[in-house]
């Protein structure tokens, strides 16, 4: 049987976290899997998601919040709902979206 990585191991690749309050909510982060990322380049036809994000276009940020937000099995808006009401949003990045192997 071939080495399978964990799942907090790809959940750990990507050295992003996103904080985001919504209208009438309570603030909550997120950390965008590389499967979220993926699905980034799809959705946005990019060529590179980690360049998407060291360009941090905010447009692609709340996309990450929200894409991870619905695939940890809460239930949000639309997009264009989710959009429209974030009231506010940071994120903490290092310079390389990819975490260092140790």
């Amino acid at each position: 049987m071939a080495d399978v990585w964990p799942r907090d191991h790809y959940d750990s690749v990507i050295d992003l976290t996103i904080s985001v309050t919504l209208v009438g909510e309570e603030p909550f982060t997120c950390k965008p899997t590389i499967g979220t990322l993926m699905a980034l380049e799809r959705q946005y036809k990019l060529e590179s998601g980690i360049t998407a994000i060291q360009t941090m276009k905010l447009e692609y940020l709340a996309w990450l919040a929200w894409e991870s937000r619905r695939h940890s099995g809460e239930v949000v808006p639309t997009w264009e709902k989710f959009r429209d009401s974030i009231e506010d949003m940071d994120f903490d990045a290092d310079s390389s979206p990819l975490a260092d192997e140790d």
